[in-house]
Formats: structure tokens, C-alpha cells, sequence
């Protein structure tokens, strides 16, 4: 059966599709396996077609799927020209970089990276967020005090994931602010069209600087994260300095921006909702289900690429050897044979495989952290009875990739009741 190609598809890279892509990926749904001819990427956003590329990692390939969609080969591209060499990607591709790695690279790092995550780690980690969400949230309700307005994403939803990570890598508060800059420009060189002029120099500094981190973490080692990555030996050999640069520099997008724009888009879901957040102020201990459910229908990650080593047949469509293809997060978590109703944010829904973090072996590195920051702020909201109100436009930011906002100016209502 040949895959639906033709004009009427979608365009994932489209500035309509980006700004508003729920409807876009029911139709894309309704057709199965599809081929865009325009971008010259299949796209699977059913969840069964998202959950089986996931599994089988042997033909669809990260390494080679992130190396396309790097150098600009897959989408629209406004570089002229290859983007990965104006980034200072050219140095990356090819060497082992977890997120664009197959197996065994892949396996080699993932247990290097993993080990520090323990149970005793985590517990202090959840401390360390809890004395901080509750710090944050008092100045966001104090400045709505005093100024009448207050930014959810720029006084809570940025600062408390970036202040955690740099703690758990071990950097100097007063280097925060680089932090999150350097974020943004990572976040913005995985859109279709990168202004390189832009993008280009913070990458760099961001790169030299955890460079510069690791050759001091290997003279003069502590406890923290890089520290044990830089020093760890996985088959008895040291990570190269590029290998944990890279480490350092996929930590800090998986332990920010995925907390960042989940806490966010949960925030529009529930004022789309409001019945819900009075539900969750009736009973806060339905955070954590509330962040699955937000994971599931909000998700920051709207999808990744994979290329093929080899012909596939999924869903009575035979994808080729050597096809770049695009995994629908975002599209699968809304698929209706899954999940009834799935526009509706609900979180009294039972989530399971839900695929906001991936799934498989590529599974996110950050999705304990995200989950256990946003856990922690819903928790601090609703105990408090807190209802946050829009006092004025969010700024979106969006693409292909990570779905989220930079901004979100908010006021509070006083009248809410807390059963």
C-alpha cells in the first residue's frame, strides 16, 4: 500500500502548523505512514507506529537521524549553507554524543551517565527543589503583590530548573545567567531556520566554557555531575574531553528546557481548564498525576528524527533504506486508539506510555528531574490555593523540536476557594 503523498499533508516545519499543531497532527493521524515529499521526511504520528520506530533503534538510526537534521538536510533551512559547520557541529557528528548515538556507542554512554542517578542523589535533589520552589513562589507571589503582575516562565518556570542544574553540575551561581542564555541558543539552533549570526557565538562560548570546566574537573575533581562523568573509565577507558562536553551540554537542555516549557504548557492546560486546577487544589496530591497527564498532552518535546539503515514496512507502508523520518511525540500522546478523548486535559486520565520522554533506550535523561520540579511547583501552587490568572500575552516558542513560552505574564485571583 503506498504511503498518502501529496500537498494536503501537513508541513511540520510550517509557521501555521508550529504555532497551533494539535489539529494538524490529528490529520496527519488519519492518513498513517506518510511521506512529505516537500521536506523529504516520513512522518509517523500514530502511537503505535512512534512506540515501534522507538524499539527498534537498529533501523532507525539517531546517529544518523540527528546528523541530517544538524546539518540541515532535513526541512527548510534559511543557513544557505551546511548549518552543522556555522554551529560547530561539523567537529561533533560522527563522534559519540549520546542523543545521536546507536548501539553499543550508545549503551557505553548511557551507562556512564546513568550511574550518578541513584535513589540517595535523587532525594537530595528533591530537597534541594522543594526550598527552592517554595523560595520562587513566595517572590512570584510577592511581586504580584506589589507590582500587580509577575512572569510565571521568567520568575519560576526558568529559575528553578536552571538554579538545580547548575548545582548538580557543579557551576558558580554567577554563571547562571550564561546558563539560560546558552540554553536558548541551543533550543534555537534545533529549529528548521537558525539565524547563525545569532546562534552561532553563544554556542561557541557555551562549548569552550564546559571545555575549559572538564580539563579543571579532571585535575582537581569534586562530587558533582561532571566530576563523575569526566572521571568515569566505562571499558576501561577515559570519555574523551568531547564526549563529556557533550554530556554537559545535552544535560543542561534535558534538566532545563524540558522543565521550563512543561511547566508552561501544563499552565495553559489548566487555565484552558480551570475546573481542573480547583481539582487539583482540592486534593494536591494529584500533582504527580497531573504532570503525567500534562506530559501526555503538552508535551515539550514535539518529536525527533531517525534515518533508516534499512527497508521497513510499518503499518502496511514500506519505508526505505536510507529515509529520514520523524518521530511524533506530541501526536502519538494525543492518539485516540490510546487515549479517549485526547485534546482533553484531564488529570484523573490513568496515563501509561505516555511518550513525552521518548521511549526505549533513548530514553530521556531528564525526565526524572522535569517530572520531580514540576511535581514540586504544582504541589507549592495548589497547597497554597494559589490561582494564577493571564495577565497579558505569552510569547511562544516553538518549533519542530520543543514546544513551549518564554514568557508568561500573570496576575492572581484572591477568590479562589480551597476545599
Amino acid at each position: 500500500m503506498p504511503a498518502p503523498s501529496t500537498s494536503a499533508i501537513p508541513d511540520i516545519f510550517s509557521e501555521e502548523v508550529i504555532a497551533d499543531p494539535y489539529p494538524a497532527y490529528a490529520a496527519l493521524r488519519s492518513m498513517g505512514v506518510v511521506r512529505d515529499e516537500r521536506n523529504d521526511l516520513w512522518v509517523l504520528t500514530r502511537h503505535g507506529h512512534v512506540l515501534e520506530a522507538l524499539h527498534n533503534p537498529t533501523v532507525f538510526s539517531s546517529a544518523d537521524g540527528y546528523g541530517e537534521f544538524m546539518s540541515g538536510r532535513i526541512g527548510p533551512t534559511a543557513s544557505g549553507g551546511d548549518r552543522a559547520a556555522a554551529l560547530g557541529f561539523d567537529a561533533v557528528l560522527g563522534s559519540r554524543v549520546l542523543i545521536a548515538s546507536d548501539p553499543p556507542d550508545h549503551t557505553t554512554l548511557r551507562r556512564v551517565v546513568s550511574r550518578p542517578f541513584t535513589k540517595r542523589t535523587i532525594s537530595r535533589w528533591e530537597e534541594m527543589a522543594r526550598a527552592l520552589t517554595e523560595e520562587l513562589v513566595d517572590d512570584l507571589v510577592r511581586k504580584i503583590d506589589d507590582e500587580g503582575v509577575a512572569d510565571f516562565t521568567q520568575d519560576l518556570a526558568i529559575p528553578l530548573p536552571v538554579t538545580l542544574i547548575a548545582e548538580i553540575l557543579g557551576i558558580p551561581k554567577e554563571r547562571m545567567r550564561d546558563f539560560r542564555r546558552w540554553s536558548e541558543a541551543l533550543v534555537g539552533s534545533l529549529a528548521a531556520e537558525v539565524d547563525l549570526a545569532v546562534v552561532g557565538p553563544d554556542m561557541a562560548e557555551m562549548s569552550q566554557y564546559f571545555w575549559q570546566v572538564v580539563d579543571e574537573r579532571r585535575i582537581d575533581p569534586g562530587e558533582d555531575l561532571i566530576s563523575q562523568i569526566a572521571m568515569a573509565t566505562p571499558d576501561g577507558e577515559e570519555l574523551s574531553t568531547l564526549e563529556v562536553v557533550m554530556f554537559c551540554i545535552l544535560l543542561l537542555v534535558a534538566g532545563n528546557e524540558t522543565t521550563t516549557n512543561l511547566l508552561g504548557n501544563i499552565q495553559h492546560a489548566f487555565w484552558a481548564q480551570p475546573e481542573q486546577w480547583q481539582r487539583l487544589i482540592d486534593d494536591p496530591s494529584l500533582a504527580a498525576a497531573a504532570v503525567e497527564e500534562g506530559l501526555r498532552h503538552g508535551g515539550p518535546v514535539q518529536g525527533l528524527f531517525r534515518r533508516t539503515t534499512a527497508p521497513y514496512e510499518l503499518g502496511g507502508v514500506v519505508i526505505p533504506e536510507h529515509a529520514n523520518v520523524y518521530l511524533g511525540f506530541a501526536a502519538a500522546n494525543r492518539d485516540e486508539d490510546v487515549f479517549a478523548d485526547g485534546d482533553r486535559f484531564d488529570i484523573g486520565r490513568e496515563v501509561t506510555e505516555q511518550l513525552a520522554f521518548g521511549h526505549g533506550i533513548h530514553y530521556c535523561l531528564g525526565a526524572q528531574l522535569a517530572r520531580l520540579e514540576a511535581r514540586i511547583v504544582l504541589e507549592a501552587l495548589a497547597s497554597r490555593g494559589l490561582l494564577l490568572k493571564p495577565a497579558g500575552d505569552a510569547v511562544p516558542t516553538a518549533n519542530s523540536v520543543l514546544r513551549g513560552f518564554s514568557s508568561i505574564p500573570v496576575t492572581m485571583d484572591n477568590n479562589v476557594t480551597k476545599m
